[in-house]
């Protein structure tokens, strides 16, 4: 992720913070804090009207620095749930919490794969939730820690869930047939977060070009990918919506290839990405697209 926040996406990040938070808090209802959107939107599906939940990391911050502005930490401690990722992603949020706040991590259940696809990382994978399948573990995940928080509503919660997983189940099938008859199902990913996205379908990633935690690629790795994808005859380089754009358009020409940008955090202003399953779908079809 860039650690260089622009600032007409900041401004955004701000307007996504506010809309994904309750506008205020109503007596009975618990806080939820989660770090990035997608998270808040799954949250929300399940906690309705019973609870606020906002998420703290803009689209574009490198949530390994970021640092919430004052008005966000102020709303930090009022919080009664943290559903964060894992202590490497977003365990550093935990020092903005109050003491009596619940801390949870997703990575800590069972669900997880440590090493999807042909991953070569020594930590789980953060980018759990580019994976409609893992975002229904998601969703029983979060109804679980809002039962156990607010367990006078949790009958609610269960029914909230139940009609959640149904989307998700549609969306997930919506996804495979975009995917069903394409021939060459291979790409080249730019940082390494499309690989439990690849498992759910079948698709190979031929190479990353930039690991997690390092700030460029060496030219001998850049140099197999190239060799692998024209072997392969792996045309599809997936980027982020901002990022990376002039340097992968210089892998492309190496290897006759297309730049295909891709949101992995989505935003509450954009009309196509403006909630988890219209995230999801929209890097489907904009990736299946780009395939031959």
């Amino acid at each position: 992720m860039k650690k260089i926040i622009l600032p007409a996406i900041l401004l955004l990040a701000i307007f996504a913070y506010s809309d994904c938070k309750k506008q205020e808090k109503k007596t009975g209802r618990i806080t939820v804090v989660v770090s990035v959107f997608p998270l808040c939107d799954i949250a929300r599906n399940i906690s309705g009207d019973r609870a606020d939940v906002f998420f703290t990391i803009p689209a574009g911050a490198d949530p390994h620095t970021f640092e919430p502005r004052p008005s966000i930490a102020k709303d930090l401690q009022k919080a009664d749930l943290f559903i964060g990722v894992s202590k490497e992603f977003d365990g550093w949020l935990e020092r903005y919490l109050p003491d009596t706040a619940v801390r949870t991590y997703l990575l800590d259940r069972s669900y997880r794969r440590d090493k999807p696809g042909n991953s070569t990382i020594d930590t789980p994978n953060p980018h759990i939730w580019l994976s409609v399948r893992n975002a229904k573990n998601i969703a029983r995940s979060t109804a679980r820690y809002l039962s156990e928080t607010d367990r006078k509503n949790k009958n609610y919660y269960d029914l909230n869930l139940t009609s959640y997983l149904k989307k998700l189940d549609e969306l997930d099938r919506s996804i495979a047939l975009l995917y069903m008859n394409k021939k060459n199902k291979s790409f080249i990913q730019w940082h390494e977060a499309w690989y439990y996205f690849a498992d759910d379908y079948g698709l190979a990633i031929t190479g990353t070009v930039q690991r997690e935690g390092s700030d460029k690629a060496s030219v001998r790795s850049i140099k197999e990918i190239i060799d692998r994808a024209k072997r392969d005859q792996v045309t599809v380089i997936v980027v982020g919506l901002s990022a990376e754009a002039g340097a992968a358009r210089v892998l492309a020409g190496e290897i006759a290839g297309t730049v295909v940008p891709l949101d992995g955090i989505g935003t509450p202003q954009a009309g196509n990405r403006s909630d988890y399953l219209k995230l999801m779908y929209y890097n489907a079809k904009t990736l299946a697209d780009a395939m031959r």
